[in-house]
């Protein structure tokens, strides 16, 4: 892939992004849509990298699929608990967190084990949530210090945030944590969306609450919530509604490049826009 820099802006990111964010107000003006294929699965959660890759995740198990829905890979793993989140920003280096047993274990693109991060045995005792950082490390929230840290294999500290209770006077508890367009977004369902810059340091709370997980196009937070896919500007704090193709026991929604995927009780569904 060739990458263009310029002022230390990836313009390349830019424009695809800009792409997106186009298709996504074409979606939210017409809501215009065509049924590809389906797939039996029962899963509980639904996520998209942006090479169009779709993956379904339950308790132990996440099938990936391509952008038409055909079933590529799985990857299954029960000794470590169910799993509480999973992060696709980097398609080559994927991260499953396990809170249950604190373990984050990265997968290459075919969803084989590459490391396992043991937050016990690195010398933390409370993380709820964890990513993938775009330089190859890890960002987690350690709720007994209080501050968002990025760490390597070994456990060293690469970046590491103030105490957030002194901060914002809350104690936090993320249930999803995302780094994306040098911000990392860390979501707390009772208090919102909080931002964060590359190193660590808080900048703001987004007012978005009760959210499982959202997807990040610039200046929109795409998210589904009570139902329906919604779409919320940064800036203008004006929030759309995203039409969906079928609104019958969808349990979540995401979009990505003429695509929307719906998963529901016992399938999930890909239609092209």
């Amino acid at each position: 892939m060739i990458v263009f820099k310029k002022n230390g802006n990836n313009i390349l990111t830019k424009y695809f992004l800009s792409v997106v964010c186009c298709l996504l107000s074409i979606v939210l003006l017409s809501g215009a849509y065509s049924f590809i294929s389906s797939f039996d699965t029962q899963s509980k959660s639904l996520t998209t990298d942006n090479f169009s890759n779709f993956y379904t995740v339950a308790d132990n198990k996440i099938l990936k699929f391509d952008k038409d829905g055909k079933y590529l890979v799985n990857y299954s793993e029960v000794k470590y608990g169910k799993i509480g989140m999973v992060d696709v920003s980097n398609p080559m280096k994927l991260t499953v967190y396990f809170p249950d047993f604190m373990i984050a274990v990265t997968l290459d693109r075919f969803l084989t084990p590459l490391t396992m991060y043991n937050f016990f045995d690195l010398g933390y005792q409370n993380v709820s949530a964890a990513c993938s950082s775009t330089d190859g490390r890890l960002w987690f929230y350690d709720n007994l210090d209080f501050k968002l840290k990025k760490i390597d294999e070994t456990g060293k500290v690469y970046r590491e945030g103030q105490p957030l209770n002194v901060l914002i006077e809350e104690v936090i508890n993320p249930n999803f944590i995302l780094e994306r367009n040098s911000n990392v977004y860390v979501n707390d369902p009772k208090i919102g969306i909080l931002v964060f810059d590359i190193f660590g340091s808080y900048n703001k709370t987004i007012p978005l609450k009760g959210l499982r997980k959202f997807q990040v196009y610039q200046d929109q937070i795409v998210y589904f919530n009570e139902g329906k896919l919604k779409s919320y500007n940064t800036f203008s704090f004006e929030s759309k509604m995203i039409t969906l193709p079928d609104t019958v026991d969808v349990i979540q929604a995401v979009i990505e490049k003429e695509r929307i995927v719906l998963l529901k009780k016992e399938k999930v569904e890909f239609y092209r826009f």
